[in-house]
């Protein structure tokens, strides 16, 4: 796939993306596109999401959320091809799409649950009353729920319109947290597109690797400069978020 037929073959792509108004069926629909092409072309085409002269397409920036949690689409390319990519991105230096394979557990882990003892009440009422109570319209209840374990009790969360930034920043920072919770989050359609939650998940070390590569694409230069120094992160985050930081001031000097 030649330069020119690689960029016309992405924007149509993203465009087909673009078009699809479920996370899920963008999710499919890139997974058989990428499974049907050659290993070092399907390498070629996850980069160029990369691409510096991307951003300026607003239809990029959608798609680009896709590679927050590649765990699902890598499902849909299936384990063989998926390898064989992986294998290409090794052999063409493409470190990005090589990170985009690479599965890493979270630099902690740790059992999420309530935080405080007012919070820690709601442990005595039942799951199945929690997760009604998370779609209700009491305030004061949905504040208790922030610390939840269950990411079906957390989902409601997010879907409640009662409920602001400032609260999902709460969840978005706790430590320790539920890996499946901070996913939930960083897919959300309407909260996983909010900057301040974005960064909030990649500054938290119960995030898993694979979320925090894929948003760190979307911070700033000085939050660039936080994760790629702080110690408490993946060394694989913060070894990305420093090569991000050198292609920046790269761009800023071209």
């Amino acid at each position: 796939m030649l330069e020119e037929d690689l960029l016309t073959f992405v924007k149509r792509l993203v465009k087909d993306l673009s078009s699809l108004p479920e996370h899920d069926m963008r999710i499919q629909l890139l997974g058989r596109r990428l499974a049907a092409l050659e290993s070092e072309k399907a390498a070629l085409v996850l980069n160029a999401f990369y691409a510096k002269d991307a951003d300026h397409l607003l239809e990029f920036r959608k798609v680009k959320a896709i590679m927050a949690d590649p765990k699902d689409v890598i499902a849909v390319i299936g384990y063989e091809k998926s390898r064989l990519i992986y294998l290409a991105s090794l052999e063409l230096d493409l470190k990005r799409v090589s990170r985009f394979f690479t599965d890493l557990p979270p630099q902690k882990k740790g059992f999420s649950g309530y935080d405080t003892e007012e919070e820690a009440k709601m442990e005595m009422i039942t799951l199945g009353e929690r997760r009604a109570m998370a779609k209700g319209w009491v305030k004061e209840k949905l504040d208790r729920l922030l610390s939840d374990p269950d990411p079906m009790v957390i989902a409601h969360i997010l879907n409640n319109p009662r409920i602001t930034e400032k609260e999902i920043l709460k969840i978005a920072s706790k430590r320790p947290n539920s890996p499946n919770i901070m996913k939930l989050i960083s897919i959300h359609k309407r909260w996983g597109t909010r900057y301040l939650v974005r960064k909030a998940l990649v500054q938290n070390p119960y995030t898993p690797p694979r979320i925090s590569l894929g948003l760190l694409e979307f911070l700033l230069l000085q939050d660039l400069k936080e994760v790629a120094q702080n110690d408490t992160l993946h060394p694989q985050v913060r070894l990305a978020a420093k090569e991000r930081l050198d292609e920046k001031r790269y761009e800023g000097l071209s």
